[in-house]
């Protein structure tokens, strides 16, 4: 990650500028900036600190935006009655060897279910990861959260 925070009162300014960095937040202070790998920044800029790093995904408003959009699409594969009850499914049943038919398809819809969430949160994870790496992704569009968007 190229991170780096600027004093509010001396952050560079990148309205005409070649360089295009993503503004994170602002904390204490200070604008938190997300450079690509193979840019550099600007000079008069600190390195960001793991604590510091913490707080800036706390607080930063576009890494809460992308986790209310991996929200809303994951309501929309699997609202939380369904979450619920695929999660009552998997303790009830998931130890058991004895069940019958209608268990078992009981017991895969609600892996399949839960299986969907998860890679719903491991993408907005990776699109997360990206804005931090000084890339920004369009993560309201469908296209962000496909399978091969993400493929290495």
């Amino acid at each position: 990650m190229n991170l780096k925070s600027y004093l509010q009162t001396r952050a560079p300014v990148f309205t005409e500028s070649e360089i295009a960095p993503i503004h994170l937040a602002d904390l204490n202070g200070r604008h938190y900036y997300a450079f690509a790998a193979d840019v550099k920044p600007p000079s008069g800029g600190k390195s960001v600190s793991d604590e510091e790093l913490e707080a800036v995904i706390t607080y930063s408003h576009v890494i809460r935006q992308i986790k209310e959009e991996a929200g809303r699409r994951i309501l929309q594969v699997a609202p939380l009655w369904k979450q619920q009850n695929a999660c009552v499914d998997l303790y009830l049943l998931g130890d058991r060897t004895d069940l019958t038919d209608g268990e078992q398809e009981a017991l895969t819809k609600a892996q399949d279910l839960l299986a969907q969430v998860q890679v719903l949160r491991e993408r907005s994870d990776t699109i997360e990861a990206s804005f931090l790496n000084g890339v920004a992704v369009d993560y309201l569009t469908d296209k962000a959260w496909e399978d091969d968007v993400h493929a290495e």
